[in-house]
């Protein structure tokens, strides 16, 4: 799993036409794509559509390459699904594209747009609290993740976990799941905490407005080009 600070860095570091976006923007263009692999009956387009999201990805900068990567995960998921359909050839590279395609674009967003301005606009569409309450899940998954890795390599260190016992395995990970949960509410309050004494009363620090600006274009054109490429293509 790619460390979640780097995604951080390259969406708070970045100085492309995308980080320029506004996150509405982006959202917008996230929308088009979505809807261009839901409504798409044939390959084509979708790879012409895929061509043009790395397109994009290479002129604001983005490391194009990674991302596209991590992408190709929803592919082994919509392999797997299609073959179970017994689809042919053409139903099976289909349901891919419809997997990879709104995946790449879901990680251009993310790795452009800083977390905090993505919850900022969810705040001016949702209520507060439900607001808040995701974006202290969004960090806490993270932790959770990061202390689930140590406790897997701690646990194969001190040989606790033997391919041939599944009553010890059991047991060692049931532990090892208790004191991650007590971790967890141990981590939560102090986060919790420490967001009181930065000024934290039950509203976010930053709000979004619900408008485009005019540097939006990029990334609104480059999604509709991918839904016009998915209607006209015959």
């Amino acid at each position: 799993m790619i460390d979640v600070a780097r995604i951080d860095h390259w969406a708070a570091s970045g100085t492309g036409a995308l980080h320029r976006s506004s996150t509405v923007g982006k959202l917008v263009f996230l929308i088009l794509v979505v809807t261009s692999a839901v409504i798409s009956r044939s390959p084509f387009p979708l790879m012409a559509g895929y061509g043009v999201l790395i397109a994009l990805a290479v002129i604001a900068g983005l490391p194009w390459f990674k991302i596209a990567l991590l992408s190709c995960y929803s592919a082994l998921f919509a392999l797997l699904y299609g073959v179970s359909l017994r689809g042919g050839t053409w139903f099976v590279t289909l349901f891919v594209l419809k997997a990879v395609t709104p995946s790449l674009a879901m990680l251009m967003l993310i790795v452009s747009t800083p977390y905090p301005r993505i919850f900022a606009l969810m705040s001016a569409v949702l209520p507060e609290i439900l607001a808040a309450g995701l974006f202290m899940t969004y960090r806490t998954l993270f932790i959770l993740l990061d202390m689930m890795d140590n406790f897997a390599a701690a646990i194969r260190l001190r040989g606790g976990f033997s391919p041939g016992s599944l009553y010890k395995n059991g047991t060692n990970i049931s532990r090892g799941i208790a004191m991650l949960l007590v971790r967890a509410v141990e981590r939560s309050s102090k986060l919790y905490e420490v967001m009181v004494v930065r000024g934290y009363n039950g509203s976010m620090a930053e709000q979004s407005g619900v408008t485009l600006h005019k540097g939006d274009w990029l990334p609104v054109g480059s999604g509709a080009l991918v839904l016009a490429l998915v209607v006209l293509w015959k």
